[in-house]
């Protein structure tokens, strides 16, 4: 299910997790709302909720970024270079023009699937760095 929150999501780290949640429970308001009504219809609700996903996905990085730097992160560049990536995503995603049911739901699909890997495999790098502060 897209979307979903997952333990091995978990950083450690309760500002970032409570964010992560926030912004998995943002998009699975999108795709319940997607999967369960008229897309057509309904289009100007959904654009409401994909732009509540993307000011909150702004907001998410820019808080994170900076706890980065406050850690020492050392990839905090290439790190916020995928946030960009993101950030300039949603923004095409949120210009659409009624677009039809496929577009939409292969777009949601891809949000979701980055946001995840995005937590997964980036993120749990800051974890890692973390750990290894600690340690020394």
């Amino acid at each position: 299910m897209y979307f979903e929150w997952k333990e091995e999501y978990e950083m450690g780290v309760e500002v970032v997790d409570r964010q992560h949640k926030k912004l998995l429970s943002i998009g699975r308001k999108l795709m319940t709302l997607i999967r369960t009504t008229d897309i057509i219809e309904n289009f100007e609700e959904i654009k409401l909720i994909m732009n509540e996903l993307r000011l909150y996905t702004i907001e998410h990085f820019s808080r994170e970024e900076q706890f980065m730097k406050e850690n020492g992160y050392p990839d905090l560049t290439s790190h916020a270079m995928e946030h960009e990536f993101l950030r300039k995503k949603l923004k095409q995603i949120y210009k659409l023009e009624q677009p039809d049911h496929e577009t939409i739901i292969r777009l949601i699909a891809f949000v979701s699937d980055w946001i995840s890997g995005h937590i997964l495999i980036t993120d749990m790098k800051i974890r890692n760095h973390l750990l290894q502060a600690r340690k020394a």
